[in-house]
């Protein structure tokens, strides 16, 4: 309930303070939250030295690891802001050149799986893109109702249409067969029937859902990220050549779809490693997360 109060005030102290101010008080909060939350700040420290690689200094990972915990304060002031934000304000703050591609995958008439990652500001990709054509996201619920309520009503003011996880199967694949773009985050860990993958030199195992819904479905599948640039506005990083031929073995085809989608959003992360935000251990799960898939196959 507490939590749920702080992002009322926040949301209303946003609607008065100029942009730039918040994103300052913003990096204040992240500095004091890496400094006081030891667990936290251990993970992210693991989870960067994997991306930096062996010949990056203690320094450097630890540099990085701060930066990434200030542009994720940032991304929270604005996904706060999506409440009141305008459509026009929205649109011009994204650089996006790839709108035929969008369309091209659109007109194929099977929906589109739209895989990304906690990367950049990504709420803001699929709001912008709700502007032009039907998006659903696949969600995680908060327990308390009135957080969660406020927190998917912001993604439903613009215009997405919100899956809670823990009920998506079928409300997926509706989503596809009208032809909707589904976003998915894809850099959850999970150990039990999650898909090995080498993710930056190293194997971890992700969800198979993204892979499994376009290996069913034959919905294309195309990897994304909305990255901040120096002066707070934005650039679409967008790739849509996510294929393997099908061998006829169903569980090799997800995990290698699987791979090719990871390899994909690795190559984002390695051009801007201080816009990913991992806080849990990702290459030693140790907590179980929702399979989004498992019931795709009965529905």
């Amino acid at each position: 309930m507490l939590q749920y109060w702080g992002i009322r005030l926040c949301t209303f102290a946003l609607r008065r303070i100029p942009l730039g101010a918040s994103y300052g008080f913003a990096r204040v909060i992240a500095d004091i939250t890496f400094l006081l939350w030891r667990r936290g700040r251990a993970n992210m420290l693991d989870n960067m030295s994997h991306v930096l690689g062996a010949n990056a200094t203690q320094r450097e990972v630890r540099e990085m690891a701060k930066r990434s915990l200030r542009n994720y304060a940032k991304c929270m002031v604005d996904y706060l802001r999506l409440s009141f934000m305008t459509a026009e304000e929205l649109a011009g703050r994204i650089e996006c050149h790839y709108w035929d591609r969008v369309e091209s995958l659109k007109n194929e008439g099977k929906g589109v799986v739209l895989v990304g990652m906690h990367m950049g500001s990504w709420d803001l990709g699929p709001a912008l893109l709700s502007q032009r054509h039907p998006v659903s996201v696949i969600v995680e619920s908060f327990p308390y109702s009135r957080m969660n309520d406020f927190v998917q009503g912001i993604r439903t003011r613009v215009g997405m249409n919100a899956i809670p996880m823990e009920r998506a199967a079928r409300r997926i694949l509706n989503a596809l067969r009208n032809n909707h773009f589904l976003g998915i985050l894809i850099d959850r860990p999970v150990q039990e029937n999650g898909v090995p993958v080498s993710f930056f030199n190293a194997t971890t195992y992700v969800p198979a859902g993204a892979a499994t819904l376009s290996l069913r479905t034959g919905a294309p599948v195309a990897t994304f990220a909305i990255i901040r640039n120096k002066d707070d506005n934005f650039l679409t990083l967008f790739d849509d050549a996510i294929t393997v031929e099908r061998s006829g073995n169903f569980e090799n085809d997800v995990q290698r779809l699987t791979q090719t989608i990871m390899d994909s959003l690795e190559n984002m992360i390695r051009s801007y490693p201080d816009q990913w935000y991992m806080f849990r251990p990702m290459w030693q799960a140790q907590e179980q997360y929702l399979m989004v898939a498992e019931n795709i196959s009965a529905t």
